[in-house]
């Protein structure tokens, strides 16, 4: 619930919070996949497929199960040669045949994908997919994960309110400000093996149109809304033996526990000490989300489409367009000018053009409430 702040000898611009959701955001994976005795024909493929795809924006492609994919020119440096791009998640594959010590398949699983589905059923649909290449996935080890707490705050949290109240491990930080206005708070090295940003995330969702966020808050508007994100990389993930997904599942809320009490943490400077200093209240409800995780691992929300909002700034774009061919074209007439828009579009592009790259763009776009197809439907 929204806790006001008041009574503090120092208080901050803070007044008012409230907990929305917490998640994982991003997760990484290395698959240590094996081949089967066609992986010499199949990397022949994709190598083809790799050189067909340059100049383009993904080649269309799909499995023998008829899941639909862009293959893409560039792979994921400096081990991972091929890149598959499915609407769940991307796939990257080395030219070995076999794992070695180190992983031969780098996943990345979508943002929306994660908010929606199982990981279960996502692994389930992963291992559909490299089995139409011949792959069988022997060991799964994350190594990357991005951790995430939202909150709508008002006021917004200041570049001087975080600085005299932060608590770090790091002394490394970059913020980000649109004049005055903080849009972004970094703690840590880009490299390191953790960091942590604090950011507008309702701004950030305006530019990256998630607006399926707004049903998962259940809020009708992005405005005010705040993400503390931790961004844990391999290194940190091996601190804490974690080297199966259900390591990471055992121990996701102590990591989170740790990252907000130790690592970071915003507290009054009422203390030379800085372990005894209060902890500001936002930030013990910061700390709250680690009791949280645990119960949300396999807990995911029915998915919901786009708003009309983005709709409508696409309707903004293709109308600026029309006015512009209308005056090139010294058309004045608006139903003239929509008709011939359309007669335009028509003679440029044809049924099969249409539909190749509306098959790109439903993959780019990413996961939208259907899993894998007609034939794997979730929900």
């Amino acid at each position: 619930m929204a806790v006001p702040l008041t009574g503090h000898a120092q208080n901050p611009p803070i007044t008012d919070f409230l907990f929305l959701s917490c998640g994982i955001d991003t997760l990484d994976l290395g698959l240590f996949v094996s081949w089967d005795t066609t992986w010499n024909t199949t990397k022949e493929g994709l190598e083809d497929k790799k050189t067909a795809a340059q100049k383009t924006t993904g080649l269309l492609d799909k499995t023998d199960i008829g899941r639909e994919f862009l293959h893409h020119p560039s792979g994921k440096a400096p081990n991972y040669r091929y890149q598959l791009h499915f609407p769940e998640y991307r796939i990257y594959i080395a030219i070995s045949d076999k794992p070695g010590k180190t992983p031969n398949v780098y996943v990345t699983i979508k943002s929306e994908t994660l908010w929606h589905v199982e990981f279960p059923t996502i692994l389930e649909l992963l291992e559909l997919d490299l089995d139409s290449f011949g792959g069988t996935i022997e060991r799964i080890q994350p190594s990357r994960v991005d951790l995430c707490a939202d909150f709508r705050i008002n006021p917004p949290p200041t570049l001087q309110f975080i600085q005299q109240h932060r608590v770090s491990r790091s002394t490394m930080i970059r913020p980000y400000l649109s004049g005055e206005t903080l849009e972004t708070f970094y703690s840590g090295s880009p490299t390191s093996p953790v960091q942590i940003r604090i950011y507008d995330k309702g701004k950030e969702i305006q530019k990256s149109n998630k607006q399926w966020f707004l049903p998962i808050w259940g809020v009708d508007t992005a405005e005010g809304v705040w993400r503390v994100e931790f961004q844990l990389r391999r290194t940190f993930l091996h601190q804490y033996r974690i080297k199966t997904i259900e390591d990471l599942w055992g121990k996701i809320g102590t990591i989170w526990e740790y990252l907000t009490a130790e690592w970071f943490s915003l507290r009054f400077p009422d203390n030379d000490k800085a372990e005894r200093r209060t902890i500001h209240p936002w930030w013990l409800s910061v700390q709250e989300c680690s009791e949280r995780f645990g119960g949300m691992i396999e807990a995911r929300r029915t998915y919901t489409t786009d708003t009309v909002e983005p709709i409508q700034k696409t309707l903004a774009h293709i109308c600026g367009r029309l006015v512009s061919i209308a005056a090139q074209e010294g058309i004045k007439d608006r139903m003239k000018a929509i008709l011939h828009l359309e007669e335009l579009i028509y003679q440029r592009m044809d049924d099969e053009k249409f539909q190749s790259e509306y098959k790109k763009k439903a993959i780019k776009l990413g996961y939208r409430g259907e899993l894998g197809g007609t034939d794997y439907e979730v929900f």
